[in-house]
């Protein structure tokens, strides 16, 4: 009986499943750190759901489901210890540079912006002098 209740999901199921959403949670966290949701940045955000397997009459609602979700929430730890259980370090790296692209997709790099790029970094155990790399390479 016991069992079922703290049987863990596999990892490549939480990936199906949710990378995406985890993703576009900490996009859209970026993206409202400088207090406004820019045309460029909401562009950005939409392009990377319709890649993640949702289809396009349900972008728009993935969006908003996000948003919504992003706006309840009080923190975004739910979506780093997602991401440090089930990605890869390379899998990391490639978060960091489409986070890095939404910070510079309205060609002004906001200073809470930057911070939280790093902050998520650190959160997600890639070190600062390699997320600047990672920074350095998408500016």
């Amino acid at each position: 009986m016991f069992e079922n209740i703290f049987k863990k999901k596999s990892a490549s199921k939480l990936i199906e499943t949710n990378e995406v959403d985890v993703v576009l949670r900490l996009m859209f966290e970026i993206a409202i750190s400088d207090g406004s949701l820019d045309k460029a940045e909401l562009e950005i955000i939409k392009k990377r759901a319709s890649e993640g397997g949702h289809k396009d009459e349900n972008v728009s609602k993935t969006i908003k489901r996000i948003i919504d979700e992003t706006q309840n929430s009080v923190s975004f730890y739910p979506s780093v210890k997602e991401i440090n259980d089930t990605y890869s370090f390379e899998e990391k790296k490639e978060l960091l540079s489409a986070l890095w692209s939404l910070i510079t997709a309205d060609s002004v790099v906001d200073a809470y912006e930057e911070n939280l790029y790093f902050k998520i970094a650190e959160l997600i155990k890639i070190k600062r002098s390699l997320a600047n790399q990672i920074k350095q390479k998408n500016s």
